[in-house]
């Protein structure tokens, strides 16, 4: 095993030793988390326990973050050493302008974009207003509207200080990239986010998508343990042929007992692999955003598995 495959499977453990505890998902999915912050482990752990009674106790047992995902944000917030009243600063801000913003509905009463904002200075009313010019400039017709994406996205370019007329030119150019491509076109719009947050250019990352996608393809074990959107995320990371082995290899090392489901298992394996948030903000809210992603599919893909044995034993 890897020293990041063992630093992970300790944080998931160390997590567990004591109640309250998160259940065996949420552990591994905030141990990810934890994986690359600087830091010992015990304190690491205890930075996370003690954010995560912080944010119970503020929000009660209902109010967005909850269950799993809770643990998950205090996790973040430990990794980048910030304190949960930053969060819920931030949180509170955004639900006030909310109505006013006239955007629509903020994912999880706003704790998403409070999340990727944390990371910066304190969110006053500039980086609120800024945070809403964005989303206002970034959301998507109705029919393919998904708050979540766009406030993720929308607190994410914010950190990394763009304009939102920028922002949009910049994604159109990299969907009309993409969608000239037979492989890409499916993932155009993930692609164009990616790449405008992360300062890439989509012909580059064309390229380099087209040789990761053969080398997934390829490799037995990556072709039924993920699937081209992850392809596309990795290309827009700056991954290559070779990365994706790495990752591989660390996804097929990793325990039986770890969530496979929606690709869990890889979509860890990707985060433990590589380093990304301590490069800069818009690189660590784009490796905060994968580890939400990669909880909400497992989420989805466990809700979508126990309806169908529901509808089975019912048939």
């Amino acid at each position: 095993m890897t020293a990041p495959l063992d630093r992970f499977l300790a944080l998931s453990e160390a997590l567990r030793d004591s109640k309250p505890r998160p259940d065996r998902q949420a552990a591994a999915f905030a141990a990810v988390a934890l994986v690359h912050a600087t830091g010992e482990d015990e304190g690491l752990v205890a930075a996370t326990k003690a954010r995560h009674e912080a944010l119970t106790t503020a929000l009660g047992g209902f109010r967005a973050p909850n269950g799993s995902m809770r643990w998950v944000y205090a996790a973040m917030l430990a990794a980048h050493g910030v304190e949960p009243d930053h969060f819920l600063g931030a949180r509170q801000a955004l639900r006030q302008e909310c109505a006013a913003s006239k955007t629509g509905a903020l994912h999880a009463g706003g704790s998403r974009a409070a999340l990727i904002l944390s990371l910066g200075e304190e969110a006053g009313p500039q980086t609120v207003q800024a945070f809403y010019a964005m989303k206002r400039a970034l959301r998507p017709p109705w029919w393919r509207s998904d708050d979540a994406v766009t406030d993720t996205f929308a607190a994410a370019q914010v950190l990394a200080h763009t304009q939102p007329d920028a922002v949009r030119a910049a994604r159109e150019h990299a969907e009309t990239v993409f969608g000239a491509d037979r492989r890409a076109r499916g993932h155009k719009r993930d692609g164009a986010r990616q790449c405008v947050l992360l300062e890439q250019a989509p012909e580059r990352v064309l390229v380099r998508f087209n040789a990761i996608e053969d080398a997934r393809r390829a490799d037995r074990f990556l072709r039924g343990q993920s699937d081209r959107a992850m392809a596309m995320d990795w290309a827009a990371a700056g991954r290559t042929p070779e990365d994706v082995q790495h990752i591989a290899q660390i996804a097929a090392a990793m325990p039986k007992h770890l969530p496979s489901i929606g690709h869990a298992r890889t979509r860890l394996a990707s985060l433990i692999a590589f380093d990304d948030q301590a490069r800069d903000p818009a690189r660590s809210a784009s490796a905060l955003a994968a580890v939400i992603a990669a909880q909400a599919a497992m989420i989805a893909a466990v809700s979508a598995a126990s309806v169908a044995a529901t509808s089975a034993s019912t048939s």
